[in-house]
């Protein structure tokens, strides 16, 4: 078995003593996003919150949120992103550690973290909205090569921008599509 993007070997090459443990050069756990953010929008304590980018009054010249910003805007202008107040924007963040020390056999844990940037400051990084999305491990980090790893991610989030996942909003008491994209 190889990598379908790059064909590269899954397994590392065993001897002979070994016969039925195959050893992967990488190993990833990923757990799903889009369920989540559903779950955001079925609570009717956080739903609300989720429309705080779209509803707030902002001072002029005042950057509290990623929202007031012109990047937001710009991507809001360029890709019809404002047209739903419901378009959920997400930011993602890669860490990673070694678990057992420098003195220990190589060994490390990458993290991708995912939280929605809708919520209001004081929301937005609370633990409850950091979503662990994956959690990558092996001998080493991996390096340029963390985009096959996302591969997962970025299909379930397309799934999610490009309508195909219905989402029921509670706040509005509707199911909705996500209409980045049209």
């Amino acid at each position: 078995m190889s990598c379908k993007l790059y064909g590269h070997p899954r397994f590392k090459p065993v001897s002979r003593k070994i016969k039925f443990k195959q050893i992967f050069y990488k190993k990833m756990w990923y757990f799903p996003l889009i369920p989540r953010l559903q779950r955001i929008y079925a609570s009717t304590i956080i739903v609300a919150s989720m429309r705080w980018h779209h509803e707030s009054r902002r001072e002029p010249g005042v950057l509290s949120h990623s929202s007031h910003g012109e990047a937001w805007k710009y991507f809001d202008q360029k890709y019809n992103f404002f047209v739903d107040p419901r378009n959920v924007r997400v930011g993602l963040c890669v860490d990673g550690f070694i678990p057992y020390g420098h003195s220990a056999h190589p060994y490390s844990c990458w993290l991708v973290i995912v939280t929605p940037y809708n919520l209001f400051p004081r929301l937005c990084l609370k633990k409850e909205f950091l979503f662990l999305t994956a959690i990558i491990s092996g001998s080493s980090n991996p390096k340029n090569k963390i985009d096959v790893f996302l591969h997962p991610l970025i299909d379930k989030v397309k799934l999610f921008y490009h309508k195909e996942v219905l989402t029921y909003d509670i706040f509005n008491k509707e199911q909705f599509y996500d209409e980045c994209y049209k």
